[in-house]
């Protein structure tokens, strides 16, 4: 055989494969998904009920900042109605009580903001690996090739089969019921 006939048949060859390959990767379509995990957190039951402990375990603490804050406020206005008229040490006293106002405002909202932060993160960081196992085993299931976090301010276009959040946020609740049924014994 000579070599022109070999290089024949291997591109022939060549070519058949190449079409199998592509029927086989026809037979297969790729599927996108995305999950707006933001409104899956707030929508599940779970994430709805602790996002209501959090602000409950914040209530408080945003009213006392709220009191310091207009303390702050009326002891600017106090040194601001003395000056001129009260004496110096009169003065140095309200500013001095300003001061430490101000300190014990800024130290409690700086303490009150890791501490939200801190709650909030381990929250979202729980609610996340659960959200996790559930768009994993419905993506597995459903034959998907990829599930990626839904950014819409990011996406011009986005089909309403591939927002697979409303599902993700039902299989959630059904495979992570809450209250947990141990819980709600224990009330």
């Amino acid at each position: 055989m000579s070599t022109r006939t070999i290089v024949s048949l291997l591109s022939i060859g060549l070519a058949v494969a190449g079409l199998g390959v592509a029927q086989a990767q026809e037979a297969a379509p790729v599927k996108i998904g995305f999950v707006d995990v933001e409104k899956a957190i707030v929508l599940v039951d779970e994430g709805k009920a602790r996002l209501k402990e959090l602000q409950d375990w914040a209530k408080p603490r945003q009213d006392e900042l709220a009191k310091l804050n207009s303390d702050v406020t009326n002891l600017q206005g106090e040194l601001a109605s003395k000056r001129g008229v009260a004496s110096e040490d009169a003065l140095a006293e309200v500013n001095r009580r300003l001061v430490a106002k101000q300190r014990e405002f800024e130290d409690k909202q700086r303490v009150g903001r890791r501490d939200f932060e801190q709650k909030q993160e381990a929250l979202l960081k729980d609610l996340g690996v659960r959200l996790n196992e559930v768009i994993t085993r419905y993506a597995d299931a459903n034959r998907y090739t990829a599930v990626f976090i839904l950014r819409p301010n990011e996406l011009v276009y986005l089909a309403n089969s591939a927002d697979v959040t409303d599902t993700v946020v039902k299989l959630y609740n059904e495979r992570f019921p809450f209250p947990r049924p141990a819980e709600g014994a224990a009330k």
